[in-house]
């Protein structure tokens, strides 16, 4: 089924809030620091596995190109930044009576953006769509799982039901992707997998602060393989 990969992501995410909430007491900063850089590795690790194949390394190029020019145009990043800064606020002051629920909206917030911005996201679900393929889902749900238990520790209730938010936002773009699939070639997907397995690897340095790329304005990278496949 399509949506497999979405569905246990989004499960996991519960789950790691769910656990963070019944042991905030017991993780400190240091270790949620050190838990962030060994997850970078596993990134890195899952990065270099979908890198490996017999792909024309000019079409990736070109798609890195021509996908970074697009996303800073457009300023993915910064759209995003905004828009977690709109919704914070207008929750923060829907609920400025209620300590409680303020707590909520801001827990909810991060940990949404957090699990469902980053490029994991995007290739997870083309993967899951054109494959069934939820490797990458479910690498990136273990992930999200282990991150949002350092989220809830911190931030508190609202943490937890991000798990809804990755899942409809996941789910949608695999049932989309997989509307594609007739149409789509082996070289193709081949393509825009090494493509956005390079997105994952920038994702993975900068959790090891070696690097600070705004990868969201990457993002279009990975899918310029299918305009270009079908141009050439």
């Amino acid at each position: 089924m399509v949506i497999v990969g979405a569905l246990i992501n989004g499960l996991l995410t519960v789950a790691g809030g769910t656990a963070g909430l019944l042991l905030r007491r017991f993780v400190s900063q240091s270790l949620g620091d050190l838990l962030m850089e060994a997850l970078g590795l596993c990134v890195i690790f899952v990065a270099v596995q979908g890198m490996v194949g017999d792909v024309d390394a000019l079409v990736v190029i070109v798609s890195i190109v021509v996908g970074t020019l697009v996303g800073t145009a457009a300023d993915i990043d910064g759209q995003v930044q905004r828009l977690g800064d709109w919704v914070q606020g207008r929750l923060t002051r829907r609920f400025s009576r209620s300590a409680a629920l303020g707590r909520f909206s801001e827990g909810f917030v991060s940990s949404t953006l957090f699990t469902c911005t980053g490029a994991m996201a995007i290739v997870g679900s083309i993967q899951s769509g054109l494959e069934l393929d939820h490797t990458t889902l479910i690498a990136k749900g273990v992930i999200d799982m282990v991150v949002v238990v350092v989220m809830a520790a911190s931030l508190g209730v609202g943490v937890p039901f991000s798990g809804l938010c990755v899942f409809a936002y996941e789910g949608l773009l695999s049932l989309l992707v997989g509307l594609l699939s007739p149409v789509l070639t082996d070289v193709t997907v081949a393509r825009m997998t090494v493509t956005g397995s390079l997105l994952l690897l920038a994702v993975g340095l900068n959790m090891l602060g070696v690097t600070r790329i705004k990868v969201a304005n990457l993002v279009p990278a990975a899918f310029v393989p299918l305009l270009l496949v079908w141009w050439v």
